[in-house]
C-alpha cells in the first residue's frame, strides 16, 4: 500500500493529497477532557427553624461532554463547623451525556446568638471522565444576630455614602446642593443584625457621633430598610447636625439596648 502511494504521488501532486486523504480516513482524535468547577458564594445564617437557609453550590462541568462523568463532592469546615453551623457530608454526583451543571445543597443551621462571620468549604475530588480546574467554593456565613456597622475593606472607616449624590466622604455637615429643606446632609450607613420587631419603625433606632475629644452627639435616624438583593444587609440613613464638629467621628447605632461597633467617618463644616 505504501509503494501505490509513492506511485501515485509522482504523477501528480493532486493524486498524492488523494493519497493522503486515503490513510487519513477513518483516524479520529481523543478529545481532552472537559474540567469541573464549584462556585464561592455567601449565605445569611438565619434563625434556623423548619425552613433554614440554603448554601446553594454549582459544579459546572467546562463544556459538554458525551460520556458519563462523576464527581464526589465533600463539605469541609472551616471556622464554621459540619453538623453545628451547617448539614456536613458527601456526595457523588453524575452529570450524564450533554449536562453541564448540577446542584450541592447545604442546609445552614441558624440560631439567633451572635457568632460573627463564619465559613466552610465544598472540595470536588475523583473525577471520572472530566478534570479538576477548581476543587473548592468556600461558603461564607453572614451572621444576622450581631449588631455590626459594615467597614471599608480592611478599614475601622464606613462603608457610607451621602444619600442624594451617592458621594464618598469627606462629607459637609450644610450642603446648599442638598434637596432637603434644612441642607443638612444624609449620610446611609450599612448593618447587619439589625432586626426590627413587627410594629417598629426608624424610630426603634438611635444613633450617635463621637468626635475625636470623646464628645456624644445624636444624630437623627431618618430610615431603615432592606438593601435590595442583599437580605442581611439593612440601610439606615442618618441626618447629620450642626452640633458635630469637623474632622473624624465614630458612628455607632443601637437597638433594643445593643450598640453596634464603631466606624469613622469624616465630616467638614460646609
Amino acid at each position: 500500500m505504501v509503494k501505490l502511494c509513492r506511485l501515485l504521488m509522482t504523477p501528480a501532486r493532486l493524486l498524492g493529497v488523494i493519497c493522503l486523504l486515503f490513510f487519513s480516513a477513518g483516524i479520529t482524535f481523543a478529545q481532552a477532557d472537559p474540567t469541573l468547577s464549584v462556585n464561592d458564594l455567601t449565605v445569611v445564617e438565619g434563625d434556623g427553624g423548619s425552613t433554614p437557609k440554603l448554601a446553594n453550590f454549582e459544579i459546572t462541568l467546562s463544556a459538554p461532554s458525551q460520556k458519563t462523568v462523576t464527581v464526589t463532592a465533600t463539605t469541609q469546615s472551616g471556622t464554621a463547623t459540619g453538623n453545628s453551623d451547617f448539614a456536613a457530608g458527601a456526595v457523588t454526583f453524575s452529570l450524564l451525556p450533554g449536562q453541564t451543571s448540577v446542584t450541592f445543597i447545604v442546609p445552614i443551621m441558624g440560631d439567633t446568638v451572635p457568632e460573627g462571620t463564619e465559613d466552610f468549604s465544598l472540595n470536588l475530588s475523583n473525577p471520572i471522565n472530566a478534570t479538576i480546574a477548581k476543587a473548592q467554593g468556600v461558603a461564607t456565613i453572614i451572621d444576622d444576630d450581631s449588631l455590626l456597622l459594615l467597614q471599608q475593606t480592611n478599614s475601622t472607616r464606613a462603608a457610607t455614602f451621602d444619600s442624594v449624590w451617592y458621594t464618598k466622604e469627606i462629607f459637609p455637615i450644610v450642603n446648599t446642593q442638598n434637596f432637603s429643606a434644612d441642607q443638612r446632609s444624609r449620610l446611609i450607613v450599612f448593618s447587619t443584625g439589625l432586626k426590627l420587631a413587627a410594629a417598629e419603625t426608624a424610630s426603634a433606632v438611635t444613633a450617635t457621633a463621637e468626635d475625636a475629644q470623646g464628645t456624644v452627639r445624636p444624630l437623627t435616624v431618618e430610615f431603615v430598610g432592606a438593601v435590595p438583593n442583599f437580605e442581611w444587609m439593612t440601610q439606615v440613613n442618618l441626618k447629620l447636625t450642626d452640633q458635630i464638629p469637623a474632622g473624624d467621628v465614630k458612628i455607632r447605632i443601637s437597638l433594643h439596648g445593643v450598640t453596634s461597633n464603631a466606624v469613622l467617618a469624616q465630616v467638614k463644616l460646609q
